[in-house]
């Protein structure tokens, strides 16, 4: 799209945070990003980070975005309307599809470490670090796996850890395994280096961001503009009406995006919405 198309269609703007606008182990949006989320409202765009995090991890980074329209969190599990202070979307994992997962990779010697996260808190496994700079700022809101306290209706994405490529590899195998062995209504929604995703079946950010699109009587493949930087943004930016990838993201995912935005650290969000002319 033309800047003159873009201007004229794009309605909603979504945001990955960690690595697209915000810098790993920062630990809140710079002034130019919460500036940002102000001017996306005055030019009458909708706004929404689309993340991993989810209800204990986003911690207080919204406190530095007050006119956020919407958290689409745990990649696409649930949608939160931060006017109105309302879930307004929510697919959730089984309890009892967690514990049988949790059963397993708590044993398991290429498993490191396990977290499940609900709307209070996050539930991790006895040999789970949770010194790490993602965990560490919410180390109130970790618990020990507790199966009598956890909230069963509301559990929202699991993370599995392991120490390099190889042992994920094994891990990711091994879940999607155990899925299909007991026909779970889960999948393994990404992958890194050292850990997996496991989420509800075909959720992704992507899927979240065009329900959320629906809701607001658009399209997200005319009226949305996506920015990410990892695997778990890559149907967002690949789906989306203009996709938008970071300075530092894989050859893989520039590969799908319409564009490449400087890093978080020069705040490229920002100057890209600027240089298109969708903020002023």
């Amino acid at each position: 799209m033309k800047k003159e198309e873009l201007k004229e269609n794009i309605k909603l703007a979504a945001f990955d945070i960690d690595g697209t606008i915000l810098p790993y182990a920062q630990p809140e949006f710079s002034n130019n990003i919460e500036l940002m989320f102000k001017k996306l409202e005055e030019s009458n765009i909708k706004s929404a980070l689309a993340t991993a995090r989810e209800f204990v991890t986003i911690g207080k980074l919204m406190n530095k975005a007050s006119n956020l329209d919407y958290f689409i969190g745990a990649n696409g599990a649930f949608v939160y309307d931060c006017k109105h202070k309302d879930l307004i979307f929510e697919r959730t994992i089984k309890f009892e599809d967690f514990k049988i997962l949790y059963e397993f990779f708590n044993k398991y010697i290429t498993c490191e470490g396990f977290t499940i996260m609900d709307r209070n808190y996050g539930w991790y496994s006895p040999k789970m670090n949770i010194n790490t700079w993602f965990l560490s700022p919410h180390q109130a809101k970790m618990k020990p796996v507790d199966y009598d306290a956890v909230e069963k209706d509301h559990l929202h994405v699991i993370t599995i850890t392991a120490k390099d490529i190889k042992s994920t590899n094994d891990c990711a195998k091994k879940a999607k395994e155990l899925i299909e062995k007991y026909n779970m209504d889960l999948e393994v929604n990404s992958q890194w280096a050292t850990g997996v995703f496991v989420s509800p079946k075909g959720i992704t950010k992507s899927h979240t961001l065009d329900w959320l699109a629906k809701y607001l009587k658009l399209d997200s493949k005319k009226n949305l503009i996506a920015f990410g930087d990892s695997s778990n943004d890559y149907e967002m930016i690949r789906d989306a009406a203009y996709g938008v990838t970071m300075e530092k993201a894989s050859e893989y995912l520039k590969a799908v995006a319409n564009d490449v935005a400087l890093d978080p650290t020069s705040d490229g969000a920002y100057f890209k919405l600027k240089e298109l002319d969708l903020i002023k």
